[in-house]
């Protein structure tokens, strides 16, 4: 018998592990807070600078990007364009704002602007000047210099040769483009190739003319435009010049290949020409200037040689791929 209320066993032990139960769930959140907040500091430090082990446990994958396609280097590209049929050349002068594999060239004992024959040597007391060209910048002579261009080897076979050319003005006789060895020893061992203006006795320009000299066989051969209009290239407008020399053909005199001549891909004249006896160890290529000829005002863009003949679908991949993009600029 009890006086009051009757206490029931247990009564105090059920508050207390309320009481308790809260109190760790309380210290698990507050752990892994802590705990999480410790572990961004550990991965800062390590990017930060921190210790080797720490750095290396969060460097993060790396990037995958996608692979760029291989440059196929055997082929001619124009404009950022790989021409698919058209061989790299064997040596190419593209120039953009630069003389790379080239030097700046003037003559001594220069009589208005004439010579009686003197190689041309390199100077460093004139600039090489630059223009807008074909594709980015292209040289530009002023009538102060040519320029040699260095590393071409000898063109005894077949070959072909084009590059772009714009003429201020133009004089007789004077090369354009001449390649060749030897080049003042007249009648003993010159042999040599040259693109140039002439005029007829009746006053008639002709343009482009392809010269070829080998005393070695005592050869002497142009090829001329063969339309009834001889004169195809004009002041301050740009021309594709190309020539193509092919000597394979067995029907002709000793000493003798096959010559084609091409403006803006275009056949305009065909004929023999004289087959070649460069001295590999003296070979000389020049743009505006020669050992005798007066200088002249010119700009020159993509200079390309090829040690074998090119066909005509060839070219005429080379010239559409430069003046697509000149004809959408325009």
């Amino acid at each position: 018998m009890h006086n009051g209320v009757k206490k029931e066993t247990g009564g105090l032990l059920r508050p207390l592990a309320s009481i308790i139960i809260i109190l760790l769930v309380a210290a698990a959140l507050i752990y892994g807070a802590f705990h999480n907040r410790t572990q961004q500091k550990s991965n800062m430090s390590g990017r930060d600078g921190g210790a080797p082990g720490e750095a290396l446990a969060t460097v993060a994958l790396p990037e995958l990007t996608p692979e760029k396609p291989e440059v196929d280097s055997s082929k001619e590209i124009v404009n950022d364009v790989l021409l698919s049929n058209v061989p790299k050349a064997d040596f190419s002068f593209s120039f953009n704002g630069k003389l790379s594999d080239a030097a700046v060239v003037t003559r001594t004992g220069d009589e208005g602007q004439h010579n009686d024959g003197t190689y041309p040597e390199t100077t460093e007391d004139i600039l090489p000047l630059f223009t807008e060209g074909i594709e980015g910048d292209a040289l530009y002579l002023d009538g102060s210099y040519g320029v040699q261009l260095s590393g071409v080897g000898a063109l005894n076979g077949s070959y072909t040769i084009s590059f772009w050319f714009r003429a201020d003005e133009m004089v007789d006789w004077s090369p354009f483009l001449m390649i060749g060895s030897y080049l003042m020893d007249v009648g003993g061992s010159q042999s040599y190739l040259s693109f140039n203006k002439k005029t007829t006795e009746e006053g008639e320009d002709v343009v482009p003319v392809f010269n070829t000299i080998d005393a070695v066989f005592n050869n002497s051969c142009e090829v001329r435009p063969s339309m009834d209009h001889k004169k195809c290239i004009y002041l301050n407008e740009w021309n594709y010049i190309t020539i193509c020399v092919d000597d394979s053909a067995s029907d002709l005199e000793e000493g003798r290949a096959m010559g084609y001549l091409y403006l803006n891909s275009e056949l305009i004249g065909s004929g023999e020409v004289s087959k070649l006896n460069m001295d590999a160890e003296n070979v000389k290529a020049y743009l505006g200037i020669s050992c005798y000829d007066k200088l002249f005002r010119a700009s020159y863009d993509e200079v390309h040689i090829w040690t074998h003949v090119l066909d005509e679908s060839q070219i005429s991949s080379m010239y559409a791929a430069y003046i697509q993009r000149n004809e959408a600029k325009g």
